[in-house]
């Protein structure tokens, strides 16, 4: 899922993700489009659209006027899909649209009378992308198991078809909480975050290059523009970054919409297929994600708790580097009218 910007909590569907004791009965074979659906654009995920870094407006729910053949066009195919595989149709019921965009769609139900949460995929790479997000939560889950950090259970996986279903997690999103309660709600975020990286990067851990050329690449497309002068900043932090850094098998999308609170455990959700990449990158993700919400928006302010997690050497010169690119992304995509304060610090100015 990704993040955008400026959203109510009726409008994230990671809140959709939540089961339990007030979940609706899973007997009936309904369809319903959930109120606040999401429609067309966007990320790729459970909780929040599924990922993409395209997190141009980075904190909030999805923008855009609700695309009602967007939602039929993705209800048309599940039941295309269901007709085909009358063994899969048996197994849902109570049927609910969450979100359509780009080419894959979201939808909440009843998996064998457990509540679940369903991706349905249809661009060229679906089998891939099914594949990929489906093993790396199914690796997470067999390491982490029932802990206090967690990844969903994935009850059925069907890459041809594009379609995986993971079971229903109980709790808010951290970007729930964050637009209701606001700055207060931040260092229980952070420490949230904290927690659930601390316990995943255990599953693999090791010292790697500094992927410098990736990084160079990711400027060269910021370099003109509205934030072409964070660009240049983050390109001269790069040529004095330290050779190597800090990889590990993380998630790949984190933000505070993928990472679900309950008073159980913190739960992680849309886990990127590519998960092996430096702690710093991760980190400097949800940093991004709680900015907006702390009052002088900030980095230095949100990130403490997460800076923990990396050696002095990360947190002063890798750590940098990744927030700046993301800083640049954030500027580029809303027309330079986000992170005022933090450019202005970044910037030296």
């Amino acid at each position: 899922m990704t993040s955008p910007a400026g959203s109510s909590a009726a409008q994230d569907p990671a809140a959709a993700i939540a089961g339990g004791p007030g979940q609706e009965s899973c007997l009936r074979p309904v369809w319903r489009v959930l109120p606040g659906a999401i429609p067309t654009q966007g990320r790729r995920g459970f909780g929040n659209p599924l990922t993409g870094p395209r997190r141009a407006a980075h904190s909030g729910a999805m923008a855009g006027t609700l695309d009602l053949f967007g939602l039929d066009s993705a209800r048309a195919r599940l039941d295309k899909m269901f007709a085909e595989r009358p063994h899969l149709s048996s197994r849902a019921t109570d049927v609910r649209i969450v979100q359509a965009r780009g080419e894959r769609a979201v939808f909440r139900l009843c998996w064998d009378g457990r509540p679940a949460m369903a991706k349905l995929i249809w661009h060229g790479k679906a089998a891939q992308a099914v594949s990929g997000q489906a093993g790396a939560l199914r690796e997470m889950c067999a390491f982490l198991g029932r802990g206090p950090a967690q990844v969903p259970e994935v009850l059925h996986v069907a890459p041809g078809d594009g379609f995986f279903v993971i079971s229903a997690v109980p709790g808010q999103s951290a970007e729930t909480l964050l637009t209701r309660g606001g700055e207060a709600e931040v260092p229980r975020a952070a420490d949230a975050a904290r927690l659930w990286l601390s316990r995943a990067a255990g599953l693999r851990r090791d010292t790697v290059p500094f992927p410098r050329a990736w990084l160079h690449r990711q400027l060269d497309a910021l370099s003109h523009g509205d934030a072409a002068d964070v660009a240049a900043r983050t390109r001269q932090l790069l040529h004095e970054a330290p050779q190597s850094l800090t990889r590990h098998a993380g998630h790949g999308d984190f933000w505070p919409g993928n990472l679900m609170i309950d008073a159980e455990a913190i739960t992680a959700i849309d886990l990127a297929g590519r998960r092996d990449i430096p702690l710093a990158e991760d980190i400097a993700r949800f940093a991004h994600g709680l900015m907006g919400h702390s009052g002088d928006d900030l980095v230095e302010r949100v990130a403490a708790p997460l800076l923990s997690l990396l050696s002095g050497e990360e947190a002063a010169q890798v750590f940098p580097v990744f927030h700046g690119l993301h800083l640049a992304r954030t500027i580029h995509g809303t027309g330079g009218l986000r992170h005022l304060h933090e450019r202005a610090r970044f910037l030296g100015l």
